[in-house]
């Protein structure tokens, strides 16, 4: 079913649809078509730790673009799923001047939100859709679940540890958190707390990229600990699919 919000939306019919291109994960989507995305997450997607059940379990995507974690999450049988994110480009966590030099129709953009709902409507997805910031999440805001996933969000974010906080907040038994490492950091030091900031060498104009830290899977470890979680455990280093960055996965429990 269509969210009511995006009444009018229009649904790719065939393979070289051009609405297939430029998204920025790769969901199938029936009858044959599959969005042609950035990132192929398929590959990959048993290393981050997800359980193969989700039978009668709630679950929580956070920061969800468009959909892929939180559709394989209902695919594992979770009986009910929320998905997060912003609802526009804007509402991302940027500096305040680069925002302010951004056009006005990239901080209008609303793409990540239309192609979840174009993919909930062609898989006839039963997943919930809210627009919701990390900072804003509490359990009287989204509600409380067994299972919360985030992934490839940290490094955009100002302030990851109270991101960490307010996932915690809404965990009741286990939190699935991935992000990019700095993987010279990784290999010299595996067991040091490290993050590094910034991107000056790739960056034109400082935080154009939106991307602040990378981590070392002791320091996304350590931080999830910090947050509040009674363990962490890593997944080990696996690299994003085809050709993106190394990253780590953490999965964290409560009790």
């Amino acid at each position: 079913m269509i969210n009511p919000q995006w009444p009018a939306l229009r649904l790719p019919s065939r393979a070289d649809d051009p609405l297939l291109d430029g998204w920025y994960q790769t969901i199938e989507l029936g009858n044959g078509l599959v969005s042609r995305g950035h990132y192929d997450h398929r590959p990959i997607v048993d290393r981050y730790g997800l359980p193969n059940s989700l039978a009668e379990q709630t679950a929580l995507d956070v920061g969800t673009a468009e959909g892929f974690f939180a559709f394989e999450m209902e695919r594992r049988g979770a009986r009910r799923v929320v998905a997060t994110d912003v609802a526009r480009i804007g509402d991302c966590d940027w500096l305040p001047i680069r925002r302010s030099r951004l056009p006005t129709a990239v901080l209008d953009s609303t793409h990540w939100p239309a192609r979840f709902h174009m993919a909930q409507a062609m898989r006839k997805s039963r997943v919930e859709y809210r627009f919701t910031s990390v900072y804003d999440l509490r359990p009287e805001v989204v509600g409380v679940f067994d299972v919360v996933f985030c992934g490839s969000l940290l490094l955009h974010l100002q302030n990851p540890l109270l991101a960490l906080q307010r996932i915690r907040s809404v965990t009741r038994e286990m939190a699935i958190i991935e992000t990019a490492v700095d993987v010279l950091l990784e290999a010299q030091s595996p067991e040091r707390p490290a993050l590094s900031f910034g991107f000056r060498g790739s960056e034109k104009e400082l935080g154009e990229a939106n991307s602040y830290w990378l981590f070392t899977s002791r320091a996304l470890e350590d931080m999830l600990l910090y947050a509040g979680f009674a363990t962490a455990e890593r997944r080990g280093l696996f690299d994003l699919s085809p050709k993106g960055p190394t990253v780590t996965a953490v999965v964290a429990r409560v009790g």
